[in-house]
């Protein structure tokens, strides 16, 4: 008994700070169509989401944050098992940030690699994600091109939107040809970018930072000239992060960081939600 009650003693030791970062920072759930929800409404998690709260122990009565994806954070507490699935209970309004309003395209690449950044992408709460086919893109053999592999795509960026306390998923659309891409993004009227090593600095090309942007990001080996230049004709503005050559998962976050830093320079802040007092 003596052995027992030692380790029960150093178990709360170890595990009491984290129910209190856990009430601090509470981890979050998916839930669909939460606009409209009133306090005290139950809801019944997806399977998905069932084997989450599982997995992080949770038990009836802890505190979560719940998302939907789409803008709206709400406070909420493990409740009941509704047979094999578990009930949640809609609380308050949590603040939520405005989207990073910015595509990203990226030619497609290597899976491992494109998931990394799909993963760091919807951290950042940006709109859309856009897989395109480029010439150097064509000879990867490993690269994620499937539908399969998008909708795996999707399942990380969830995740990601969760672990971060996010409240935007990103759409992510079909793999485009680059002609087709330019043609889409030609009529956007959208700030348009593409990295490209002769380009100006990033942040001197980024003239209004509350502009919502479409940010091009080619494959390792980079873009071809005659790719480039087809992007200036249609309206991208040529944008450099530095004197050293990038991977393409490097690349694109470090350039989301300069997008999201500039925005947060010119004053974009969390927003109040649902009645929320601004």
């Amino acid at each position: 008994m003596a052995a027992w009650s030692g380790a029960a003693v150093k178990g709360r030791r170890r595990f009491g700070p984290m129910m209190e970062s856990r009430d601090r920072n509470p981890p979050s759930l998916y839930v669909a169509e939460l606009v409209g929800r009133t306090d005290g409404e139950v809801v019944t998690l997806d399977d998905e989401e069932t084997r989450h709260t599982r997995s992080l122990r949770l038990s009836t009565g802890d505190s979560v944050a719940l998302t939907d994806g789409l803008g709206t954070r709400r406070m909420g507490r493990i409740g009941s098992a509704a047979e094999r699935r578990r009930e949640v209970v809609i609380e308050g309004p949590l603040p939520a940030n405005e989207p990073l309003a910015v595509e990203l395209a990226i030619a497609v690449g290597n899976r491992t690699r494109t998931l990394w950044l799909v993963e760091k992408a919807a951290e950042f709460g940006i709109q859309r994600i856009s897989p395109i086919e480029t010439v150097r893109s064509r000879s990867v053999s490993d690269a994620g091109r499937s539908g399969g592999f998008w909708t795996k795509a999707g399942r990380r960026a969830l995740a990601a939107v969760k672990q971060s306390g996010g409240a935007w998923l990103p759409e992510i659309g079909a793999v485009e040809d680059l002609p087709a891409f330019l043609a889409r993004t030609e009529r956007s009227g959208k700030h348009m970018v593409v990295l490209d090593m002769d380009g100006e600095p990033l942040r001197a090309v980024l003239v209004d930072p509350l502009a919502p942007v479409v940010l091009f990001v080619g494959p390792d080996g980079g873009l071809t000239r005659g790719e480039v230049e087809a992007c200036i004709e249609a309206g991208f503005q040529p944008g450099r992060l530095g004197p050293t050559v990038l991977r393409f998962e490097t690349a694109a976050v470090a350039a989301l960081a300069v997008v999201a830093q500039e925005r947060e320079i010119a004053g974009v802040r969390p927003r109040a939600h649902e009645g929320e007092a601004t």
